[in-house]
C-alpha cells in the first residue's frame, strides 16, 4: 500500500521482512527515546525471537513505513486485535475497535511533521479494512512526547488504564474523523500533552501504590 506523505512523497507500507528488518530494530530499541518500549538492553536474537511469536498470534500485524524515493524505512507500527490483548480487559471495547502500538526510527535528516504523516499513514492502514470503525491506542502517561502528536495526529484521550506493564492514556480516533481529516495540513503540535500537571502526579501515585499493594497487577 503507497500513502502520501506530506513533502516528503509517498511512503509505501509493507509487512515486516524478519531477517531484513529485526537488526534495524535492534538498533531502534537501543536508543533512549525508545525506551517506553522497554526493549533496551536485548540481542538481536530476542528481538527476532520476539516478534517472530507477535506474527506467528496470527492477531497481530508488524508493518514498517518504507519512504518510496529512497527505500529508507521511516517508521514501524503494530495493528492487533484488542479483544485477546491485556488492553481489552481495561476498557469497553466497541465492535471495530483495532490497536496499534508505534515507533519513528531516527531519521537521517529532519523531515517536516514526520509524525503527523507517519499517524495518517498508519490510520489508512488499519482503515482499509471496512470493519475497522475505530483505532485505539495506549500511550504511556510518561511519554508527553507521543501524547503530543497523536493530539496533534487527531487522537482524543479518554481515560487512564494501568495495565500490567505501565500506567497508559487511552486514545482514540474514528473512521469518521480520519476521513474529515484526510488531505489536510497539519496543525501546530499542542504546548501540553492531554495529560499533565496534578493530573499526571495523580495517576503516577494511583499506579504506584496500588501496585505497591497489589491492588494494581503488576509484570514489571
Amino acid at each position: 500500500m503507497e500513502v502520501p506523505f506530506g513533502p516528503s512523497g509517498t511512503v509505501q507500507l509493507r509487512k515486516m521482512v524478519l531477517d531484513e528488518d529485526v537488526p534495524l530494530l535492534h538498533d531502534w530499541f537501543s536508543r533512549d527515546y525508545a525506551r517506553f518500549w522497554g526493549l533496551q538492553g536485548k540481542t538481536v536474537a530476542e528481538i527476532r525471537e520476539k516478534f517472530a511469536g507477535i506474527e506467528a498470534s496470527g492477531t497481530c500485524d508488524v508493518i514498517f513505513g518504507i519512504l518510496a524515493s529512497t527505500g529508507e524505512r521511516l517508521f514501524m507500527f503494530q495493528s492487533y486485535d484488542v479483544t485477546v490483548d491485556v488492553l481489552g480487559q481495561h476498557y469497553a471495547v466497541q465492535p471495530g475497535d483495532r490497536g496499534f502500538h508505534f515507533m519513528i526510527g531516527p531519521a537521517d535528516r529532519p523531515r517536516p511533521a514526520v509524525a503527523y504523516h507517519a499517524l495518517q499513514a498508519v490510520c489508512a492502514w488499519i482503515f482499509r479494512d471496512a470493519a475497522v470503525r475505530r483505532i485505539v491506542c495506549e500511550p504511556d502517561v510518561r511519554n508527553e512526547k507521543a501524547m503530543r502528536r497523536l493530539v496533534q495526529a487527531g487522537f482524543s484521550g479518554s481515560k487512564v488504564v494501568h495495565l500490567p506493564y505501565k500506567s497508559a492514556l487511552l486514545m482514540h480516533r474514528t473512521r469518521t474523523a480520519f476521513d474529515a481529516a484526510r488531505n489536510t495540513p497539519p496543525p501546530p503540535n499542542p504546548d501540553q500533552a492531554p495529560l499533565a500537571g496534578l493530573a499526571l502526579r495523580y495517576h503516577l501515585l494511583v499506579s504506584r501504590i496500588g501496585r505497591r499493594i497489589g491492588l494494581i497487577e503488576r509484570h514489571w
